[in-house]
């Protein structure tokens, strides 16, 4: 088997067809699709080259691939959204590039909304200033080709080929089955969001290399497969700080940590009073 397609589904039926119907449409056959159920609504049909696993509870992201990857056979592992559609030569152009790119660990697709318009999927290893210039910050939509802002973020690059990066996206991510050998089991305490950039970064401390791969494209529904934003906003803040405190300087006496903290907690707030008053202001 060439390729494994592992789709983590919580409360989103209509978007996990949608992206397996988009899988399937692209006519390979060395392909196995499963579907992990994190929660307990009815199951729709399934087409019957689809494999289901019902988790009887939200394991959350990296628990939920902990368990099923060891139940693939794939020599290439797709962690797909699924709030996502792939077109029809994406496994086509991965293959082409991962038989190509030997060193090549992890990989990523160029990645576009709902309106074509494209996420900033490939990233730089998180830093000060990438905490200063995040993907939604009002100084990167303010100045999206500035130098800095580029640097942090290389899909915004007139990118042509495959171009190494510290970490590409979960919402889509290839990963070669001899490279989770050997940085598993995952880190589960990450439930959601930067479980991709833990990946990544434990996989380049492995000496595998990390790539975007612009000539691939993937539409993503951004958040379409979360159900209540403000704990997604929560989760969010919760993983960054856990991902500093793993990887990041904690300075002396955890002030650096205790900054980290602060600003963090400011923000996820801010992003928590916007949001409530987003739905406040929504007609009903």
């Amino acid at each position: 088997m060439r390729f494994s397609v592992i789709i983590v589904n919580y409360h989103s039926w209509p978007l996990t067809l949608a992206c397996v119907a988009s899988l399937r449409a692209t006519g390979r056959e060395d392909v196995e699709i499963v579907v992990v159920d994190n929660d307990a609504e009815e199951v729709p049909d399934l087409p019957p080259d689809v494999r289901l696993i019902r988790s009887g509870e939200n394991l959350g992201l990296t628990r939920a691939w902990n368990r099923t990857i060891p139940e693939t056979a794939g020599e290439l592992i797709v962690l797909l959204n699924p709030d996502t559609v792939v077109e029809e030569d994406f496994f086509g152009r991965v293959e082409t590039f991962f038989d190509a790119e030997a060193p090549a660990g992890v990989a990523g697709p160029r990645i576009l909304d709902a309106d074509g318009e494209l996420q900033l999927s490939a990233r730089k290893e998180i830093s000060l200033l990438s905490g200063l210039l995040g993907r939604t910050s009002l100084l990167t939509r303010l100045f999206p080709k500035s130098p800095l802002v580029k640097n942090q973020f290389p899909a915004l690059g007139e990118l042509r080929r495959p171009t190494r990066v510290d970490w590409v996206s979960g919402a889509c991510m290839v990963v070669r089955r001899e490279t989770l050998g050997g940085i598993s089991p995952l880190d589960e305490r990450f439930f959601l969001y930067f479980e991709d950039a833990d990946l990544c970064r434990r996989a380049r401390e492995a000496g595998w290399r990390v790539f975007y791969l612009p000539e691939v494209e993937v539409l993503h529904q951004t958040g379409g497969s979360s159900r209540s934003k403000p704990r997604a906003i929560w989760l969010l803040h919760k993983s960054a700080f856990l991902y500093h405190r793993k990887h990041g300087p904690h300075g002396p006496l955890n002030l650096y940590s205790a900054a980290v903290f602060l600003g963090l907690a400011a923000r996820a707030l801010v992003k928590l009073a916007a949001s409530e008053k987003d739905r406040v202001l929504k007609p009903s």
